[in-house]
C-alpha cells in the first residue's frame, strides 16, 4: 500500500511539471491560525499544513516560560518534570518529543545527546513568535520532524530601542531582562540579557505515600528544586549576511521524588541533585540572488556542557551508583538551500544539510556505557519541494516533497503531499498525507547515567504515515458582531512501526524502548475572536492513542494508553481591554493520562485558572501582577491505581507548587 501511494506521488510530480502553462501565478501565502490577532505580516510562511503562531508580547509581563506558552497550542502536549522551569519537553499530536524539531532563529536545538529539546531552557522574553507546524513539515526545515516543528523567532525590532524589565514572584523569584537594538555597520543589531533565580522551597501536605494512613502525613517542604538562569543573545543582519551567537547557563536542581524525603530531621531527608548545563551556538549565514534563483548557505557551531552531582549514595533501586559525571557535547553543521520558480505554475525549493556532533564523557556514566568515553555521528539529508499552482490563479495548491536522510549506514526516503484549497477570501480547507523515518539518537539508545537507563537491546528507526485534514475561517463580522474570527478545525490520524517511547519504570528512572506498532488519532481546533474590548482566545484537542504492539509471555500492552497522551485538552484566555490597560482570565484542562505504558499509574486531570491585571503606568512603562493556579489546583493533584489494580491513591512524585503571585514593571527607552 504504501509503495503505491509513493509511487502515486512521484506520478504527480512529473503530471504537474507536464501542464501546459497559462499565465503567471502568485502563488498565495500561508493563512496562519491561531493568533488573536490576524497578522498579513505571517503570510511570507508559506505551508500547506495546519500552523498556530503565538506572540508572546500579548504575554509581555505575565513572567512565562516558553514551556507555559506552548501550552495553548491544540494538539501540543508540554509534557513537564521536577518543578518550576524544570525539564519540559513537547509532544505533537501524540508524537514523542524526540520527533518534535526545534529551531530558534533557524538553528536546530536537538542534539543527539539529548532526548528531546529541553523547551525551559530556551529564554522566552527575547522572542518575537513561536510558530508550531503540526502535520506537514515544510522544506526549509530539514530536520526528522514529523512530530511536528517548534520554530522560535527571536526579537528583531525595526527602530533603535532599549527595554528593561524586572519581576518578583513568589517562592524567591525574580527576574530581569535587559534589550537594545541599533544599527551598525549598515545592517541592525539586536542584543539582550536575561537573569532569573528561584528558591523554589515550598510547603505542600505529603501524605507519606500512605493515602488511607493519615497518622503519618505531615507538612513537608519541597527542596532542592531551585535554579539560576543567565542568558546572552547577539544577532546582527542585513540585506545579505547575519550572524548569531547565544550563551545560556542553567544551575539547576534535581529534585528526588518527594515522599518520605522532604521531611525535615529525619534520616531519609537525601538531597537531591544538582545539575549545571551551559550551552552556546553561533552562527553565519548568507543569501544570494542569482537571476530567478535565491540560494543561502548557513554554517552552525553548537556546544553543550552538562555536570550532575548526585551529591548522595542512596541507591534505594539496586541501580549503578551513579554519583558524579560531565558530558560535552559539539556539533558543527553546514546547511545549503536554493528556490527558484519553474515555469509558471511551480515554486521548486531544496535544502541540503550535513551535521557531525561528538560527544565525550567524563565521570561515573561510563560504568554505564561500558568504558566508552566519546561518540561521534554523522547526520545527512537532502530535502526537495515543489509548490505548484494547480488552477492558474494560485487558490488550488499541489505541494509534494521528498526527504532523504542518513545516519551511520542506515538512510531512508520518505515524502510527503498536500493539497491547498481557497474555497472564498475567508475559508481555506487542507489536506496532507506522509511518510516519516527517525534515526534513534544516543540519548535513547545509551540514557544519561543518572536519570535514564540505557536501552535494553539496540533501538531501530522509526517509521510510519500520517495524514490530516482542515478548514480555516478568517473572517471580519459585521454589525451586531463587528469582530473579527480567526478559527480552524483539523482530524489527524499516524500510523508508527518501531516507536521509541519513554516510559517512567519507577520514581526515579525511565527507559526507551522500541514499540512495534502504535496508532494514534485526533482532533483539534483553535479559534481567536477580537471585539474592540473583548478577546477571547480558545483551543481544544480530542486524541486517541493506542500501543498496539502484540502481547508476549512478559509484556501485554496492546491496546493500552500511550504514557502523557492525555485524551482531552483544552484552553480558554479572555482579555478586556481598558484605556490604560486590561485585565484577563484564563483557564487551562489537561485530561487524565498514564505515567507507564503499562497503565499502572494514572494522573487526575487537572484544570487551573491564572488571573491578572497590567496597567500603563506611562507611554513607555507598563506594571503587571497576576495569580497562577488561583484555586491552588495543584494541592489536590494526585495520582490513582487503575481499576483493578491494588495500591493507594496517592501524592505525586514530584509535586508543583500551587498557588503564586507576581508583578512585573517593563520600561521602554
Amino acid at each position: 500500500m504504501r509503495m503505491r501511494l509513493a509511487a502515486a506521488c512521484v506520478i504527480a510530480f512529473a503530471a504537474s511539471a507536464a501542464m501546459p502553462v497559462l499565465a503567471a501565478v502568485d502563488l498565495p501565502a500561508e493563512v496562519i491560525t491561531g493568533s488573536v490577532i490576524y497578522d498579513a505580516a505571517e503570510d511570507k510562511y508559506l505551508s500547506p499544513g495546519m500552523v498556530t503562531v503565538i506572540r508572546p508580547e500579548e504575554r509581555e509581563g505575565e513572567q512565562r516560560s516558553l514551556p507555559d506558552l506552548l501550552e495553548d497550542v491544540p494538539g501540543l502536549r508540554v509534557i513537564r518534570l521536577q518543578g518550576r522551569n524544570g525539564y519540559a519537553v513537547a509532544s505533537v499530536r501524540g508524537s514523542t518529543a524526540a520527533q518534535v524539531a526545534v529551531y530558534v532563529d533557524g538553528i536546530l536545538m536537538n542534539l543527539q545527546s539529548e532526548s528531546a529539546v529541553d523547551l525551559s531552557a530556551i529564554p522566552a522574553d527575547n522572542v518575537e513568535r513561536i510558530e508550531v507546524y503540526r502535520g506537514y513539515v515544510p522544506s526549509r526545515f530539514g530536520a526528522q520532524a514529523m512530530g511536528g516543528v517548534i520554530s522560535v523567532v527571536t526579537k528583531s525590532p525595526d527602530k533603535p530601542r532599549s527595554t528593561m524589565s524586572l519581576g518578583l514572584g513568589s517562592f524567591g523569584r525574580f527576574k530581569g531582562t535587559a534589550t537594545h537594538t541599533t544599527a551598525v555597520f549598515g545592517g541592525k543589531f539586536f542584543g539582550s540579557l536575561g537573569y532569573e533565580i528561584y528558591d523554589g522551597d515550598f510547603e505542600y501536605w505529603n501524605d507519606n505515600s500512605t493515602f488511607y494512613d493519615d497518622s503519618d502525613d505531615y507538612t513537608g517542604k519541597r527542596q532542592d528544586n531551585g535554579f539560576e538562569n543567565t542568558d546572552i543573545l547577539l544577532k546582527w543582519e542585513d540585506a545579505r549576511w547575519r550572524a548569531r551567537t547565544s550563551w545560556v547557563r542553567r544551575n539547576r536542581g534535581l529534585p528526588i521524588e518527594a515522599a518520605k524525603h522532604d521531611r525535615p530531621g529525619v534520616p531519609n531527608n537525601i538531597p537531591g541533585a544538582l545539575l549545571d548545563t551551559t550551552r552556546w551556538d553561533i552562527s553565519l549565514g548568507r543569501e544570494q540572488d542569482a537571476g530567478d534563483v535565491r540560494w543561502g548557505l548557513e554554517l552552525t557551531y553548537t556546544g553543550q556542557n552538562k555536570k550532575y552531582d548526585k551529591r548522595s549514595q542512596h541507591n534505594s533501586l539496586g541501580l549503578l551508583d551513579v554519583n558524579k559525571g560531565e558530558y560535552e557535547a559539539t556539533r558543527f553543521g553546514v546547511a545549503l538551500d536554493a528556490s527558484v520558480p519553474i515555469g509558471e505554475r511551480h515554486f521548486l525549493e531544496l535544502l541540503a544539510e550535513y551535521a557531525d556532533e561528538r560527544l565525550d564523557v567524563e565521570g561515573d556514566m561510563l560504568k554505564i556505557l561500558g568504558g566508552v568515553e566519546k561518540y561521534d555521528r554523522g547526520d545527512r539529508s537532502v530535502t526537495l519541494q515543489d509548490t505548484i499552482s494547480l488552477d492558474g490563479a494560485g487558490t488550488f495548491l499541489l505541494t509534494p516533497s521528498l526527504r532523504w536522510h542518513g545516519q551511520d549506514d542506515e538512510s531512508h526516503l520518505t515524502w510527503q503531499i498536500a493539497l491547498t484549497k481557497e474555497l472564498s477570501s475567508a475559508w481555506m480547507l487542507k489536506g496532507t498525507f506522509g511518510t516519516y523515518a527517525r534515526a534513534p539518537n544516543m540519548y535513547e539508545r545509551y540514557g544519561d547515567g543518572a536519570f535514564i537507563r540505557p536501552a535494553e537491546e539496540d533501538l531501530r528507526w522509526e517509521t510510519g504515515a500520517q495524514y490530516d485534514i482542515g478548514i480555516i475561517w478568517n473572517a471580519r463580522l459585521n454589525d451586531p458582531w463587528n469582530a473579527r474570527v480567526n478559527a480552524s478545525l483539523s482530524g489527524f490520524w499516524r500510523d508508527t512501526d518501531n516507536l521509541i517511547e519513554f516510559s517512567m519504570e519507577g520514581p526515579q528512572y525511565g527507559i526507551y524502548t522500541n514499540i512495534a506498532e502504535a496508532d494514534i488519532k485526533g482532533i483539534e481546533a483553535e479559534a481567536g475572536i477580537d471585539w474592540e474590548k473583548w478577546n477571547l482566545a480558545l483551543s481544544a484537542t480530542w486524541m486517541d492513542a493506542k500501543n498496539r504492539t502484540p502481547d508476549s509471555p512478559t509484556a501485554r500492552y496492546m491496546g493500552k494508553w500511550l504514557p502523557n497522551r492525555p485524551r482531552w485538552a483544552g484552553s480558554a484566555r479572555l482579555t478586556r481591554k481598558f484605556t490604560k490597560g486590561s485585565a484577563f482570565a484564563e483557564y487551562r484542562y489537561t485530561g487524565a493520562n498514564f505515567a507507564d505504558r503499562a497503565e499502572i499509574r494514572l494522573f487526575d486531570a487537572r484544570g487551573v485558572v491564572n488571573i491578572g491585571a497590567k496597567y500603563d503606568l506611562s507611554p513607555t512603562s507598563r506594571l503587571t501582577i497576576g495569580i497562577d493556579d488561583l484555586f491552588n489546583d495543584a494541592d489536590t493533584w494526585r495520582m490513582y491505581p487503575v481499576s483493578g489494580l491494588n495500591g493507594p491513591t496517592r501524592m505525586l512524585w514530584y509535586p508543583v507548587e500551587g498557588r503564586s503571585f507576581y508583578m512585573t514593571l517593563d520600561m521602554e527607552f
